[in-house]
């Protein structure tokens, strides 16, 4: 996986870019051998930061609800944060981020472990995890213009993803407010989010299904279906192919696959040559035979979701 990598290359960013990382003592875990920035646990007193502490002894990853803003916005050398300028009254477009709460990180990390980490074995996180995971209550993107950024919103980010980090929200007293449905979308997108980052690679059995040569042409659209692809934009090369099943099996049931509706991928009146079948299987099998995970569990488990 990449932690390795990412290690390296938050290391080259810390050392590198000193218009964005400030100096100082680099904090270094000698049981784990990895270099966290000025980032050092526990970040308080409360009752939750022993979890925090358990967690990254056990994932060998910074759950962090105290962070920089820099370390969220910049992105290698790009800055994505935005701006409001209150003398006068307007907004750069960019991200913009609301802390966690205190209050409520403790439930923060509750509704994470049951709905996002339960679902894999100790070591596939430990290997899989980012460097950092930043808990925050929101995150969203503002557009250019007169008037907060509130007034101009542009987009809501439950879940998303830097080079070193995966952030999450829901760190305030909107956690005892969330349905059934937010705990179903924030669950989607913890797994979508995460499965996207590890970049796990295509296997050649998945890309033999394939004829990919039909993308050249978009008078083949209507029967995409019949060459056991499932997602016309998403699908033009094995690995975003590979995704495309990932990223549809978490966000869809086992009955939503096999009924006769929009995410119906298995229902004989897509799946007419057993392609997506074909390709269905290999994912699922190559999950529980590598890694022992079960990921049509992921979006077949409602038990998590609450009512």
């Amino acid at each position: 996986m990449k932690k390795i990598r990412y290690w390296l290359l938050a290391l080259s960013l810390v050392l590198g870019l000193s218009g964005c990382y400030k100096e100082g003592t680099l904090h270094a875990s000698l049981e784990n051998e990895k270099v966290y920035s000025e980032y050092d646990l526990p970040q308080g007193n409360h009752d939750y930061d022993k979890d925090i502490l358990e967690m990254f002894k056990k994932y060998n990853t910074l759950f962090l609800y105290k962070y920089n803003p820099r370390d969220i916005y910049y992105n290698t050398d790009e800055y994505v944060g935005g701006t409001y300028f209150p003398d006068k009254d307007s907004t750069a477009a960019g991200l913009f981020d609301v802390p966690s709460d205190e209050a409520w990180v403790g439930k923060q990390i509750k509704l994470l472990q049951e709905l996002w980490l339960d679902y894999y074995p100790n070591e596939f996180l430990r290997q899989g995890l980012p460097l950092r995971v930043f808990l925050v209550d929101s995150l969203y993107s503002a557009k250019n213009g007169i008037g907060s950024p509130v007034k101009l919103l542009n987009n809501n980010y439950l879940v998303r993803r830097g080079v070193d980090y995966i952030l999450v929200t829901y760190g305030s007293s909107r956690i005892d407010e969330m349905t059934k449905a937010d705990k179903y979308e924030f669950k989607r997108m913890l797994h979508r989010v995460f499965l996207d980052h590890l970049d796990i690679p295509v296997t050649p059995e998945f890309a033999a299904i394939g004829n990919y040569a039909i993308f050249s042409n978009v008078n083949n659209k209507p029967y995409i279906y019949r060459y056991g692809f499932i997602n016309w934009n998403n699908s033009s090369t094995p690995q975003r192919d590979w995704f495309s099943y990932i990223d549809a099996i978490v966000d869809h049931s086992y009955e939503e696959w096999i009924s006769d509706g929009p995410s119906g991928f298995l229902h004989p009146s897509k799946d007419t040559q057993g392609k997506i079948r074909e390709k269905y299987n290999l994912i699922i099998e190559y999950f529980k035979t590598n890694y022992q995970i079960d990921l049509q569990k992921i979006s077949n488990d409602l038990s998590s979701y609450g009512e």
